[in-house]
């Protein structure tokens, strides 16, 4: 599953084993929908109404956000066991040039829809939707590449965040490997490259790209160099103002100081922030939820490990 939370691509546990009848549908939703509602579905493993949840924020928003909310919904129609609904949504996002090819196949959400027949044909789709869209791109290559590396971070990190005890040295050993592995790799990519931003490998390869970076917890003067970059980037073009919003609070949680639009959180709260009185404000302006929805997202996601 993808939710539309920057850092982590949500996998989750036991598929069903073979096709089942559709539930009963859930009721439509009155209002806007609070996608915190919906991942709190989904971690309930409360499979109809996360469906419900996650198509009603689809017929609510557009471009990217809508995209992942169908996404989100086929994976829980796969997860409740009601294929076709979740092979017609999969089949609607190819049809609409879905491109996430490493995730879809990585992803444990969709795995009950492996041995179908149909399935074969949603990666198929995918893959020319990513050939014909690659040969526009300066480094189909480096977009593989990173993508790739990204699959991997959030493989490790999941197993932490799924982990109900304590995590063991192995784990975070794992973790520290991981870590240093692409910070190494994505300095020689930005030294030969500079930021990779969507023209070189797409927006996708560039918004994974700075999820690595994010993650970069261990150089903090690399982050802060990426920093740098990715905001002339956003002024390029190349960039999303969300992901430099992230990194820019990540630098200032680590050296001590006020964040600016809210992401970091330690015990179930967020850091100290500037001119809190306006955050919300300074969320919108780029297009992040209010600070109240996104401590609902942040609880129903990491529990009580945040």
């Amino acid at each position: 599953m993808k939710h539309l939370l920057f850092t982590v691509l949500i996998a989750c546990g036991s598929p069903a084993s073979s096709p089942v009848k559709a539930p009963s549908p859930v009721p439509a939703q009155a209002g806007p929908v609070d996608e915190s509602a919906a991942m709190a579905a989904y971690e309930a493993k409360q499979w109809p109404k996360c469906a419900a949840l996650y198509e009603a924020i689809a017929g609510q928003t557009k471009g990217e956000q809508r995209a992942g909310a169908i996404y989100n919904a086929a994976c829980c129609h796969a997860q409740g066991g009601t294929f076709d609904a979740a092979f017609a949504l999969l089949d609607r996002g190819v049809k609409h040039g879905m491109k996430s090819l490493e995730h879809v196949k990585a992803d444990t959400d969709l795995a009950p829809l492996h041995t179908d027949k149909r399935w074969p044909g949603i990666l198929a789709g995918i893959e020319r939707n990513v050939t014909a869209w690659e040969s526009t791109l300066g480094d189909p290559a480096l977009r593989r590449e990173i993508l790739t590396m990204m699959v991997e971070d959030q493989k490790v990190r999941m197993a932490l965040i799924k982990s109900n005890a304590k995590p063991d040295q192995a784990a975070m050993d794992a973790l520290k490997e991981i870590d240093t592995k692409t910070t190494t790799r994505m300095k020689a990519i930005i030294a030969k490259h500079g930021w990779p931003g969507t023209k070189l490998v797409g927006p996708d390869g560039s918004h994974a790209a700075w999820l690595l970076v994010q993650h970069a917890d261990l150089d903090l003067e690399f982050q802060k160099q990426c920093l740098a970059l990715i905001e002339k980037a956003v002024a390029a073009g190349q960039a999303t103002a969300r992901n430099h919003a992230y990194l820019y609070d990540r630098v200032a949680a680590a050296e001590n100081r006020p964040q600016r639009f809210g992401t970091q959180f330690i015990d179930g709260e967020p850091r100290p922030i500037e001119d809190e009185a306006n955050v919300d404000a300074r969320r919108a302006a780029i297009g992040l939820p209010s600070m109240a929805d996104y401590k609902k997202q942040m609880r129903a996601m990491y529990g009580d490990k945040m």
